[in-house]
């Protein structure tokens, strides 16, 4: 078992509260015994763990040895920082690895000049601008990028 820290840095002009809402879908290019598979899953979604009393949020089965693999959902956080790496989830993994996090859409998005929110931002191509009407303020996340990292547990 590892606990894996997803990270992401970006840019932020005019933005605050960047954040995974867990009901939304988490895209991810994992590994399990050297075969590489981009997924995704939903943290508040739970399903049994194959021959356990646990529940997870992701099975993956290996058809050459049968075995299976598992990742659940420890917590998330909100990216609030400007241009540094910052984690904004933990996920715990048994016999499968996360390998690179793939940000695509449902972010949330807050205005710092005003109350404006955007739902379902899509970071696909690695940067996202809109207009706050509200504030008169282009908005803008740009220079994604992001991270897998053990988790220090803090």
């Amino acid at each position: 078992m590892v606990k894996l820290d997803v990270q992401i840095e970006a840019q932020l002009e005019n933005v605050t509260d960047l954040v995974l809402p867990e009901n939304t879908r988490w895209y991810f290019i994992v590994e399990m015994e050297g075969e590489q598979k981009e997924i995704y899953l939903i943290p508040c979604e739970k399903m049994e763990i194959p021959n356990s009393r646990g529940e997870c949020c992701f099975v993956m089965h290996s058809k050459e040895t049968k075995k299976s693999g598992t990742i659940s959902f420890i917590k998330s956080k909100k990216y609030d920082v400007n241009g540094k790496m910052k984690t904004i989830g933990t996920f715990e993994c048994r016999g499968v690895d996360l390998v690179k996090f793939l940000p695509r859409s449902g972010f949330e998005v807050s205005s710092t000049k005003s109350d404006t929110t955007w739902d379902d931002v899509d970071l696909t191509e690695g940067d996202w601008a809109e207009y706050d009407e509200e504030a008169n303020e282009s908005v803008v996340i740009s220079e994604v990028k992001t991270n897998i990292v053990r988790s220090t547990g803090k």
